[in-house]
């Protein structure tokens, strides 16, 4: 849909709001930027008055809510009112290139520029944006989808009685992305072993279908859970940063339950009435009732203990000195 008004002496001034046909237009010269979906510093080009710049996205916009457009207008322009307008493009053809000036592209939207030192155009990459317009900034009604190539901002006249040195001023653009609030948890869980049974996995109580798949989840700390039948369970605290992703690998383990003995480097030890040597490393133990014995000379200690599935036990012998004062 376009519209024109109608201007004296001949001059008019058109405005084209969501238009569907593609048009036409030629640029002096073309600058390119890259945005990144992870890291939220602007970058700054320099555009006259018939200039343009090629927006670049990402494959991956999950963490990338919208893109700000901050425009510095020259203060010899300002006197000059409804003489200068920018435009947003999109399905630009070809890819924005500063070796091509030659253009086609569906115009999203063209507005003269505002009587001001500063602009602000915000535009929404994402539904659930939460962007408003307000004072300072004006945000795009239309949600711009990344995946369908790049975004071009241009900058063009629109109306005759220009400034005499409009071909030597420069409207300063800077181009930051907009980061959502959420981060991306991506969990790995290793198995000792082929073949393993599905566990059942857990984010703040909240069970996942498919925990191998990245989580969105809200910036702050979290508690992941994995309960399974045929490995023991883990628990563990991970944190989330804004518009970054967290990975995090957990190697399941068995349920054999070991056995750690710390003792004096002279004792003997006995595990049911049989000699083990004094190791440092824990041994596998099978479940039941099963009696430690320490000896150091004539010293003897015995403790029985109740081995279960899936735990460790760690059966330490201790030797202290007490002291008793009489009066």
């Amino acid at each position: 849909m376009k519209k024109v008004w109608g201007m004296s002496a001949g001059l008019l001034l058109f405005l084209s709001i969501n238009a569907s046909a593609a048009d036409s237009f030629r640029v002096r010269s073309m600058a390119v930027i890259s945005v990144d979906s992870q890291k939220s510093e602007a970058q700054t080009v320099e555009l006259g008055y018939n200039d343009a710049v090629g927006i670049l996205f990402p494959k991956n916009t999950t963490f990338l809510k919208g893109v700000e457009i901050e425009i510095k207008i020259p203060q010899d322009i300002l006197a000059f009112r409804n003489t200068m307008a920018y435009g947003v493009y999109r399905q630009v053809q070809p890819l924005p290139s500063q070796a091509t000036i030659d253009y086609q592209g569906e115009q999203v939207t063209l507005q003269p520029l505002p009587s001001r030192l500063s602009f602000v155009l915000q535009i929404p990459l994402q539904k659930n944006h939460n962007l408003k317009t307000g004072p300072y900034s004006t945000v795009l009604p239309t949600i711009y989808d990344a995946s369908k190539g790049p975004l071009l901002f241009r900058l063009l006249p629109i109306m005759k009685g220009l400034p005499e040195n409009i071909e030597t001023l420069t409207f300063s653009v800077k181009i930051k992305p907009i980061l959502t609030e959420e981060g991306g948890f991506q969990l790995k869980i290793l198995y000792p072993q082929e073949g393993a049974k599905p566990v059942s996995v857990r984010i703040d109580e909240l069970l996942i279908s498919n925990p191998e798949a990245m989580a969105v989840l809200p910036s702050g700390i979290h508690h992941l859970s994995i309960v399974s039948d045929d490995f023991r369970n883990e628990v563990r605290m991970f944190t989330v940063e804004s518009a970054k992703v967290t990975e995090l690998s957990v190697t399941m383990q068995d349920t054999v339950p070991r056995l750690y003995l710390v003792a004096p480097q002279n004792a003997r030890i006995f595990l049911d009435n049989l000699p083990v040597e004094n190791l440092k490393e824990g041994f596998i133990i099978e479940p039941g009732e099963h009696t430690v014995q320490f000896k150091i000379g004539d010293y003897e200690l015995t403790k029985q203990i109740t081995v279960e599935k899936g735990k460790d036990y760690t059966v330490s012998m201790l030797i202290d000195i007490n002291v008793t004062v009489s009066p």
